[in-house]
């Protein structure tokens, strides 16, 4: 189980927009990588749950709502601070050190 909460939710973006588009081979590949595997998959069902109950279900919505995720929990567990204008990516590399997502998936 990923205690990433935000990169779960990430991932559950990702894999809503790739469904959306068609590309159902990408989102089992994504599925399918090291650090996609440390996500349980009740966990993953409960993220598209909430992915797919945010009002605006448009792509840039859905992106911005992932990166506020990242930078409420930065906020909280330290990583980030309240003022960062941080993109999504930097967000997401900051929350993978504090978790040691990339060692779990090792």
């Amino acid at each position: 189980m990923n205690q990433n909460r935000p990169f779960v939710l990430e991932m559950a973006f990702r894999l809503v927009l790739l469904h959306r588009a068609g590309e159902t081979r990408k989102a089992l590949w994504l599925r399918k990588q090291r650090q996609a595997m440390t996500i349980d998959d009740q966990q993953l069902k409960q993220a598209l749950a909430v992915v797919y109950q945010l009002p605006d279900q448009s792509p840039e919505a859905m992106e911005d709502w992932v990166r506020n995720q990242y930078l409420a929990d930065g906020i909280e567990k330290g990583y980030a601070q309240s003022d960062a204008q941080d993109p999504l990516w930097l967000l997401a590399a900051k929350a993978h050190t504090h978790y040691g997502d990339l060692k779990q998936a090792s």
